[in-house]
């Protein structure tokens, strides 16, 4: 049986501790909104973009990642990613302005859209194929798992050390991991120098911001969203010429005419949506409907974090066993009996009842999300994983920001005092979006029957 080497565990845990910081901070800054909303004079339109900005320069990011794998050596992005998320933290623990800050996170979002998919590069690479579901388990609960950390991190030190806190804490632990990565990131395979294609990188782009433009601004219907409109619909077009002429595209479309491919695509997109949305979602109703103080509003999302981290491990080894259907079916159930209790006890919930719930969400991402990903990448050629790897991510980052933008801004179109339908309206939408999470999840069942059959 292979061994999993220590410089392959520990190569994995610095460029996941990176991966990991870049969530935690983006989840705990939802629980400093109220106090940043009364420090910078700013309504929760403005301040949502800092997680907007960020998510945006992660969905930039994302398309690059197959083209600077093959380009650059791993050791020399991981200096990258780490001046750039290093180099935000301290812009944003001085920070005087509202602008300033958000640009800090803006260099945070190009370090840890270098540093997430080359996580997931190495795990694909390196990997023994016995152990690659229990590492691609570990490494999908990086970004999983820290959505539900992250509000309870922000919530202790916004009470207690101030919401700057949240980011001089955590620059220590990314210097120690930049050590560890230097020492254990082993280049496996030879560079090479492919032309980048800078004209398809600039069409994608502009394409994911428009997108995520539109939803960051639907509630304010305005001539702005037919821009954004006309940017996406241009864009697209662009894209699609372009790329059918380009023999090194710096996304590789074509892989989305594989509707296994596709579905395993769209599952993780919902699963990444809801986590987002449940980060934003619960620790701002605790305190605007419940009125409680922050640290109460962490502390909520911690018995999930908490269950959620001590089952990193066994989707990837159920999927290592069992393969990939059953841990997915029962990760979904999961979240679906979170998502009904959310939508039929909200109105009676207390901090601690929202917690119980979203333990039965956290319980099935952990099974779910790893499993979604392995299986969807394994449909593809080796050869092709790298760039699959790229747009799991992208849509990833995408569905982040998507989420968080479109649930902001159905809590704020309650103009009531204590915005209880908006929230409420918020967890019913996630229940809707869980239950076609399910149906993808029987489309492909049966596609896979059907396939084999035939």
């Amino acid at each position: 049986m292979e061994k999993t080497s220590k410089k392959l565990v520990f190569a994995i845990l610095a460029t996941g501790i990176f991966s990991f910081a870049g969530v935690l901070i983006e989840t705990a800054m939802n629980v400093t909104f109220p106090r940043l909303m009364e420090l910078f004079d700013a309504p929760l339109s403005q301040l949502q973009w800092l997680t907007t900005a960020y998510l945006l320069m992660l969905a930039v990011m994302m398309p690059l990642s197959a083209y600077l794998k093959r380009r650059f050596l791993l050791k020399q992005l991981f200096t990258v990613a780490a001046l750039f998320f290093i180099g935000g933290l301290v812009i944003d623990v001085v920070a005087p302005t509202l602008p300033i800050l958000i640009f800090g996170r803006i260099l945070q979002g190009v370090g840890t859209g270098i540093s997430l998919p080359m996580m997931f590069n190495i795990i694909l690479e390196q990997a023994p194929r016995k152990k690659l579901g229990l590492l691609m388990g570990i490494g999908n609960f990086v970004t999983a798992i820290a959505p539900a950390i992250g509000p309870t991190y922000g919530g202790i030190l916004v009470d207690s050390l101030g919401w700057r806190a949240v980011f001089y804490l955590i620059i220590p632990i990314l210097v120690f991991a930049y050590i560890l990565g230097m020492y254990a990131i082993e280049q496996k395979t030879p560079t090479t120098k492919p032309k980048f294609d800078s004209l398809g990188w600039i069409y994608i782009s502009v394409v994911l911001v428009g997108l995520i433009m539109i939803f960051t601004e639907f509630q304010h219907i305005g001539s702005q969203i037919f821009i954004y409109v006309a940017m996406v619909i241009l864009g697209t077009i662009l894209a699609i010429v372009h790329y059918k002429k380009q023999a090194q595209p710096i996304l590789q479309l074509k892989l989305f005419k594989r509707l296994d491919f596709n579905l395993h695509l769209g599952q993780y997109f919902i699963g990444q949506f809801a986590v987002l949305s449940f980060s934003f979602l619960i620790p701002n109703m605790v305190q605007i409907v419940l009125h409680q103080s922050s640290f109460i509003s962490g502390i909520t999302m911690f018995p999930g974090a908490f269950l959620g981290a001590l089952l990193a491990p066994v989707g990837g080894l159920l999927y290592d066993r069992f393969g990939a259907k059953k841990p997915i079916a029962a990760g979904l159930i999961f979240q679906m009996i979170s998502g009904i209790l959310f939508v039929t006890l909200l109105s009676y919930s207390t901090s601690m009842g929202l917690a119980g719930i979203y333990m039965f969400f956290t319980l099935g991402m952990s099974i779910s999300m790893p499993n979604i990903m392995t299986n969807g990448l394994q449909r593809l050629d080796l050869k092709d994983q790298a760039d699959g790897n790229a747009l799991f991510n992208t849509l990833q980052q995408f569905a982040g920001a998507v989420g968080t933008s479109i649930v902001a801004a159905i809590v704020a179109s309650d103009h009531t005092k204590t915005q209880f339908t908006g929230f409420y309206s918020g967890f019913f939408f996630i229940f809707v979006v869980l239950v076609l999470d399910l149906g993808l999840f029987f489309w492909l069942t049966r596609y896979e029957k059907q396939k084999s059959l035939s």
